[in-house]
Parts: C-alpha cells; structure tokens; sequence
C-alpha cells in the first residue's frame, strides 16, 4: 500500500513540474543563434557569431556555452551587447555578438543559449581539411542553368542524326558528375546571392544575402559574417584572385567572391565597387582586403562618382564624399580598361592588376553583340575575358582562384528570351573550352581543379519543335497551336552550324524548339528569335502585370503562374548540376548541399588557414 502511495505521489510531482516546465516554456523569449544549426566550418576560417533573445532585456539565466564553455571563454573574445526592434509593431530584441571567431580544432561543437529556463541549441561540425594536390581552382557558374537548359544547349549547338548528339558540350566529358541542392536558411527557393555566397563560404544564408547569416536588425552590415574563399586563399596563402562575369561585377554572383552584405541593391553594389580599394565610409566589411588581380564584366554605374550623369551612387551615403572609384582603382594600381581592344593591349604589357568595365549594366548578350548589333562598344566575349584573367592570374606562383559566371544565361530566362540564353550557354561553353586548352597548353591543366555549374535553375525546358511558317500563317490561336509538333511529329530543329564555330548560322531556321517555363507572368509566345531583348509582361499603373503588346502581338496567349507584379519567370527549387575535372573532384560526385563546393575547393588545394 505504502509503495503504491509513494509511486501516486511521485506521478504527481513528475505531472506538476512538466506542468510548471511548460508554462515556463511558454513565457521563454524565442533565441536565434547564428551561425545556424548544422553550419560546417575548416579550422581557422573567421567567422562571426551572434545570438538574439526576442526580449527587451536579456532574462537573468542567460548563457552561451561551446561544449559546456562559456563561449566568451572558449573563444577568448568580448561579446557585446545590442538592442533594436523588428517590425511595425517594434517587437524588441536584445543580442549579443563577436566577431572574427575561429574553431581552432576539427570536431563537433555544441552552442546552448539558456534563456527564460528554456535551452536551445546548435551543433556545429569543423572539417578536417584533406590536400588533393591541386594549386589552382576554377570555378565556373552559368547563372540559372539547369539540366533541361544544357540539354537544349547541346542540341542547338552540337545537332543530332538519328537521335544521337554529334557531340558533347566540353565540361560533359568532365569525369565528375553530381547534383547541388541549392535551398536557403529562409526558404525553400533560393537567390543567386545566397547560392553563389554558399559555393564561396560553405555555409548556407538568405535571399538576397552574401558572405553573411540574415539577422533580425535593420542594417543590411552589422549581419554576422564568414569568412569567403577569396579572403582565406589571400590571407593564408598569397594566392591570386579573379573575377570574370557578364553582369554587373558588383552583382550578387561575382560579389560572393569577397563581399559581405544582407542586401543586393544600390547602396551595396556601390559599396562593393569601393570595397576592394578601401575607400573611406563604404559600409561592405571584409575580414582581409582582397585586391583581385583581375576583375572584368559590367557595372560602370556602380564605380562613377556620384556627380557623373549615370551614376547609382549617391554622395550622402559617403559623407557628402564625390568619390571616384575609377580614379581609386588606378591609385591602387589597377589598369582600367573599358574596350576588348584595351584590354588585350593591357594584358600583353604584363600588367599584373586589371579592371576591365565594359558597360554600363551587364554587357550585351552574345546575340547583340555578334548577330543583331555592331558591338560598336567593342565589349569582350567571355572567351576574350577569361583567357586574359588566366593570363594575369598565371604569373603568381602561389596559384589562383578564378570565378567566371555566365550571368545572361539567368538574366534572358528570366524574360523568357530563350534564343539569348541559348547563345549565353554555348559561350559559356567555348570558355570552358578555351580554359581546358589554355591550361594544357601551359602545363597547369592537371593541378587545376575545374568546377562548372549553377547557382540556381530554372524551369526551362524544351517540350516539342515549332514549324515556322506554319506558325505564322496561322489565322487563330488553333492554328498556330497545330504548329507545334509534339512526340513524333517534332522530328528535329533545322539549326545548322556549317562554319563550326558551335552557334547556329541562322537563329531563324524553318524549324525551331518549342520551349518554356512552368513559372511566367501573362504574356504571348511565337517562338521565334527576337532581334531585341524581349519584355514580355510588364505592370500596369495599378501594379497588376500585363502582357506587354509590343513583345510577340502574333504570339499564343499565356495565362499567368505568378502573383501580380511578377513580370518575369521565377527561379526553381531542382537541384542544379556539377561537373569537375582535377584533384579533388571526386568530392562532388553523387547528389551534394551546395555548400560542398567550398568544401570540394578547400580540400582540393589542402587550404588550412591556421598554416
């Protein structure tokens, strides 16, 4: 009897405090801890780490603890304290925050933060760093490729007879294969910004966020950073630095390459543009100053001084300062060229430190450069652009790392131009192509370790053929549907490519790919080449979209898959491919997070900052 009392009393104790547990639970403030559960570091990579408490003031329990340390113990630094509120409703946060941590050692970590009695946590894992031989590394990005998008590449560029491809695109014989999984910590889809940010750091972010962990606060710079692969190789191991792109080269995914940053726009494409040369009160921090040796794409109106007609940059952002980022390059020792003829002459001088803008925005599109247009601005081709980063790149002796994107193959799909995006896939292409040649002809092909991927998809894909004229001779919308062949009735596109240069003589045959995306706005679509860059949807004054009537007016009407105000196609969530040729590319075999890329990078060069 006596023991049956006992164990009915002890039932109820066990009742009354998870009672008690859980309304102490309930009255705990939420913690956010970042870097966030299941981040991956290397040992001496800096990071910064900080933790927010949703509370007007800190509870008087609260502690953070590494492995049962107290964190500002374990990591031998001062944490301060902060405060600011989140929303309309200002709903307060309180935080703590350190900067330029770093694990010393391989292992597991586990960061508890008890608040208001309740403990959340988040185990950290530090890699051992392996050495694959390697002492430079490529890594190539065709902004918003996909399978489904290469495929198609392949067909307009190489041709089929009876079914088989005359041959592969370059990186296709590549011995590594695998599939990157590209989600964000915000969301299932994921921005060219946190995705390229992810292959530069190993670590995963927000929309919109590069080289930092999104916090609550409104400032898009006091964000905790991680340290990029650029900033490691320049401070461990005097390596060179290169960017290539077709955009902007302050944009998101050449950016990733050294910037810290929550936001994309404006202000940070400015503040990126005078980053790498320090210039006084740019609100980009790095942990080391990288001075790329060479960086070359578009953006002039992210580098003019405030004052000049163009500029995106606004002087009271720098203290009033009319600063010139142009004037700042050459004082730092930059060669600035704006035409591909000024930049061969750069490049064959020997100089050692290039910046090459050549246009306003991004540069042209392959199609407007060398089909529709003159190039009377004498823009460089990727093909120009990255073999002359290989040739400043290659006289240092300590290697280099060299990030080339393809931005117009996301930026025409977008708009749904395929035809552009086409012919920004076969350059990309002919780069890879060129690189491959270049390096084995001046023996460092196999101590390169060559990465070719995206940062992101799209959902493009090819779906049937479109007989032309049939198309156009159309009276309804019946019609020109009934021109569109599907299964056997699609037979083959009639692109031909007699001059073997791999793109298409004509981008106007008889035959042409029926082709789209799952994602648009309201638009109409005649599948046929545009001689200028298309603008399918646009928003009206009331910012509801509409199909724009001076894009396709003979076109099919397409409802739209969007939320008014979206006038272009979205990204998607599939995972998106990798190829890898060198040392350490077996790392990228099979299906990966995209944070395997940095990891895959570091280990191919053996990169141990604590050395």
């Amino acid at each position: 009897m006596n023991r049956v009392r006992f164990s009915a009393v002890a039932l109820l104790v066990l009742v009354l405090a998870s009672v008690v547990a859980s309304l102490g639970a309930q009255d705990a403030p939420a913690v956010t801890i970042l870097p966030v559960n299941r981040a991956n570091f290397i040992p001496g990579a800096m990071f910064d780490m900080r933790v927010e408490v949703a509370a007007e003031a800190m509870p008087e329990d609260f502690a953070v603890t590494i492995n049962g340390t107290a964190a500002a113990e374990f990591f031998g630094a001062e944490f301060a304290q902060e405060s600011w509120t989140v929303g309309d409703e200002a709903a307060p946060v309180s935080s703590i925050v350190a900067r330029n941590l770093m694990f010393a050692e391989p292992g597991e970590y586990m960061v508890e933060v008890v608040a208001g009695g309740v403990t959340t946590s988040a185990t950290y894992t530090v890699r051992e760093v392996t050495n694959a031989g390697a002492k430079n590394v490529i890594l190539f990005i065709a902004d918003g490729g996909s399978v489904g998008f290469f495929t198609a590449t392949r067909l307009v560029s190489r041709g089929q007879e009876h079914g088989y491809y005359n041959d592969h695109l370059s990186f296709e014989t590549f011995e590594e294969f695998g599939l990157l999984s590209t989600s964000g910590t915000d969301s299932i889809m994921t921005d060219s910004a946190n995705s390229a940010s992810a292959y530069n750091n190993g670590h995963k972010t927000a929309v919109n966020a590069n080289g930092v962990y999104a916090d609550s606060s409104a400032s898009a710079y006091d964000d905790p950073r991680v340290e990029t692969f650029a900033e490691l190789v320049t401070r461990a191991r005097g390596m060179s630095v290169g960017i290539v792109t077709t955009a902007n080269w302050q944009d998101a995914t050449p950016a990733a390459v050294f910037a810290h940053s929550r936001e994309r726009n404006d202000r940070s494409s400015c503040d990126f543009a005078r980053s790498i040369v320090g210039a006084e009160g740019t609100l980009s921090t790095n942990f080391v100053d990288v001075m790329p040796a060479v960086v070359l794409g578009g953006g002039a109106r992210f580098a003019l001084a405030p004052s000049v007609e163009g500029s995106r940059c606004k002087a009271e952002n720098y203290g009033g300062v009319d600063f010139d980022a142009y004037a700042a390059y050459e004082a730092a020792g930059y060669t600035v060229v704006e035409t591909n003829a000024d930049l061969q002459t750069a490049v064959e001088a020997g100089n050692e430190r290039i910046m090459g803008i050549f246009a306003s925005g991004n540069i042209d599109t392959w199609l407007d450069r060398n089909v529709f247009g003159d190039n009377a601005a004498d823009q460089p081709g990727l093909v120009d652009t990255t073999l002359a980063a290989l040739d400043v790149l290659s006289k240092n002796e300590n290697g280099f790392y060299l990030e080339v994107e393809a931005a117009h193959v996301d930026k025409q799909l977008h708009p749904m131009d395929f035809d552009r995006a086409l012919a920004e896939g076969i350059e990309f292409d002919r780069a890879i192509a060129a690189t491959v040649e270049y390096l084995d002809a001046n023996g460092m092909l196999e101590d390169t370790l060559i990465i070719v991927t995206s940062d992101h998809g799209h959902s493009y894909d090819v779906y049937g053929t479109v007989n032309v004229e049939a198309f156009n001779a159309a009276q309804d919308d019946t019609g020109k549907r009934a021109a569109i062949g599907i299964y056997a009735d699609a037979g083959f596109p009639t692109y031909v490519d007699e001059d073997g240069d791999m793109f298409p003589d004509n981008w106007a045959p008889s035959v042409v790919l029926a082709q789209g995306k799952v994602d648009h706005p309201v638009f109409t679509e005649d599948f046929q080449v545009s001689e200028a860059p298309r603008s399918p949807a646009i928003n009206d004054e009331n910012g509801v979209t509409v199909d724009n009537p001076e894009d396709d007016p003979n076109g099919l009407p397409m409802t739209s898959t969007l939320p008014d105000g979206s006038n272009s196609s979205v990204h998607t969530l599939q995972d998106v491919p990798v190829y890898a040729h060198g040392p350490g590319s077996e790392a990228l075999r099979g299906v990966n997070e995209n944070i395997e890329v940095f990891f895959a990078m570091v280990n191919a060069i053996g990169l141990d900052p604590r050395q």
